[in-house]
């Protein structure tokens, strides 16, 4: 075990938040120590060793559908309690890394001591502020929010040593907003193959083998406004006449779970649609290969265009085709024969592709394979190689090629 300490300090539980467990993983992979400061649900214990990660849990914990002003107290809060509990431990362990996930982005500031103390401050932006808070406000606020979002974002990154994200759209905003290019590195949120190993791999069996099979579209994740299921539910109870067997199962929650299961009974699919609460991490594999298309119903919203999708990547590793908004993100990341490409305000345009994909099962054979042949860059051995690197070079141990090198890689 190396001598290198990093600290990870994100707004979200842990194991629960994928990302943030991919990460610490990699960093204990790569022979680091690894601490994470994260909230406490219920029943969890406020010290744990996941894995090798050691978990330190402040008493708090977070909820969905808050105004954004009770969020903010939220996150204030949350930056006392991180900011206590990374001094003390790096009063006694003294952190290489202090790695802080936004959101909010100033929640790096929790890490002022062990800064001035010499530690490497790393801002992960896993989403850009300005644009998801002005999507999330809307109204008369959008202008003022996205000012003091855009100044908060701005005093984060520069306090930071160095930013990481999760793809190019995200990157070109942050080198527009003043952002060096030297500072920067993407990280893309790919599948772990821990938690979807490749033993787990298979197409999804033929629905011409048993009539009587559903036919399911899936979606996991954040059930938020934003995130369009809606649309899916409306595309649903347009083909259901069309794919007798057809059913939308849906694992996840957000503000917007209830809105969507209303309108599921208004639209008569009620009995169509199932939904499920989230699950530990590791059986997050259980859901994807269960089902035969991964569904991707992001709004056009200034924000959500801009997101690369995890389940996306999921989705190809496993070998489920997708049905995915166009966007300028997700066209950046797969071929358009990688997957179907849909109006993300239009219902039609779902309905549409499902149907397509239904009746023909070549095409959705023909896509999975493209889609992995794009995948291969993608792949979480390749990130992972990539953060171990940055780590060794901010910590200034071991130098592995060039600080720019690992920042620019695409």
């Amino acid at each position: 075990m190396s001598d290198i300490r990093v600290c990870t300090i994100t707004f979200d539980w842990y194991p629960f938040d994928p990302l943030v467990r991919r990460i610490a993983e990699a960093a204990i992979d790569g022979g680091y120590e690894m601490d994470v400061i994260c909230l406490r649900q219920r029943g969890e214990k406020s010290h744990e060793v996941c894995n090798g990660v050691q978990v330190y849990r402040v008493p708090m914990d977070r909820g969905f559908g808050k105004s954004l002003f009770s969020t903010l107290l939220s996150w204030c809060w949350f930056i006392v309690l991180a900011s206590v509990k990374v001094t003390l431990l790096h009063l006694r362990r003294r952190y290489a890394v202090i790695h802080v996930h936004n959101m909010p982005d100033f929640l790096v500031f929790a890490a002022l001591v062990p800064r001035l103390s010499g530690a490497k401050v790393v801002l992960h932006i896993q989403d850009v502020s300005p644009e998801l808070l002005t999507a999330k406000s809307g109204g008369k606020r959008n202008a003022l929010v996205y000012r003091l979002a855009i100044w908060q974002e701005r005093l984060s990154t520069a306090f930071a040593q160095h930013v990481i994200t999760v793809g190019t759209p995200f990157e070109r905003l942050l080198l527009q907003r003043g952002v060096p290019p030297q500072k920067m590195t993407i990280i893309l949120n790919s599948a772990d193959p821990r938690i979807f190993p490749a033993a787990r791999r298979a197409a999804a069996p033929p629905i011409a083998s048993n009539p009587d099979r559903p036919f399911i579209l899936m979606y996991h994740g954040t059930v938020a406004e934003r995130n369009g299921l809606d649309t899916a539910v409306r595309a649903l109870a347009l083909v259901q006449h069309e794919i007798p067997q057809v059913r939308l199962d849906i694992q996840g929650r957000g503000e917007y779970l209830e809105v969507v299961k209303q309108l599921a009974e208004e639209l008569g699919a009620g009995e169509r649609v199932v939904f499920t609460p989230p699950c530990p991490s590791e059986r997050i594999v259980d859901f994807v290969v269960h089902g035969d298309v991964g569904i991707i119903p992001y709004r056009s919203d200034g924000f959500m265009e801009l997101v690369l999708p995890t389940k996306a990547y999921e989705f190809a590793w496993m070998q489920r085709p997708i049905i995915a908004s166009d966007t300028p993100a997700i066209r950046s990341m797969f071929r358009s024969e990688s997957m179907e490409l849909c109006d993300p305000t239009q219902p039609e345009s779902w309905a549409a592709a499902i149907i397509d994909l239904y009746r023909h099962p070549q095409k959705r054979v023909r896509m999975v394979a493209s889609a992995a042949e794009d995948y291969q860059s993608y792949q979480w051995e390749v990130m992972a190689h990539r953060y171990q690197q940055l780590i060794a070079l901010l910590s200034q141990k071991r130098l592995v090629g060039s600080l720019t090198t690992v920042s620019r890689e695409g």
